[in-house]
């Protein structure tokens, strides 16, 4: 391998790795990302972070999200 086939390889990988960044509270992605890219990237990094959960804490949205229940539900 050659010097400037590294480089390019080194400029493609640079491009992959920055097509999808994790900010604090949202998810900042290139056009040239797709779902796979998000769930074998994204999210296992989300989850190394402790900003994506691994397991639902409730049964319902309303149980996960720790939402109280409107008067009159049961």
């Amino acid at each position: 391998m050659n010097h400037t086939s590294r480089t390019q390889g080194a400029r493609s990988a640079i491009r992959r790795s920055t097509a999808v960044r994790l900010a604090a509270t949202a998810v900042l992605a290139g056009p040239a990302v797709t779902v796979c890219d998000f769930d074998e990237r994204v999210i296992p990094e989300s989850r190394r972070r402790g900003l994506f959960r691994t397991h639902c804490t409730g049964r319902t949205l309303r149980d996960h999200l720790g939402l109280p229940r409107p008067s009159g539900q049961a």
